[in-house]
């Protein structure tokens, strides 16, 4: 997966600078010791049930562009909270050959594994 240009999505779903800045460090740091190339970084407090953020149309846009290869996120439950829209915009990634890799661990390399993923991290949270 090395020389990846990745795009960091962060988000929060409640005022808190410190847990936005803390998930940015973060994922910046797997970036680095997994050689992936930082193109963007997004970091927003939003509801992840709201798939109208601002945000998410700025990562929209940097994959219609062709600007990157893989979606860096902490976890799925950071990219969306409603399993059908999530699914909606997992596949369309897909279909731009964009691969999604979650920090947590899970690298997931199908939609299905995405959703059962998010699944589980739904029902702890």
């Amino acid at each position: 997966m090395e020389n990846k240009r990745a795009w960091i999505y962060c988000r929060v779903a409640h005022p808190d600078a410190h847990a936005l800045a803390a998930q940015q460090a973060s994922l910046e740091a797997y970036a680095e010791v997994h050689g992936f190339k930082i193109v963007g970084t997004t970091a927003e407090q939003a509801s992840g049930l709201d798939f109208s953020r601002r945000g998410l149309a700025e990562v929209s846009g940097a994959v219609a562009a062709g600007d990157i290869d893989l979606l860096l996120v902490a976890n799925l439950s950071r990219l969306g909270r409603d399993v059908g829209k999530t699914d909606t915009y997992l596949r369309w990634l897909e279909d731009w050959f964009v691969e999604v890799v979650c920090a947590d661990g899970t690298v997931p390399q199908m939609t299905t594994e995405i959703l059962r993923e998010l699944m589980k991290t739904s029902r702890v949270n």
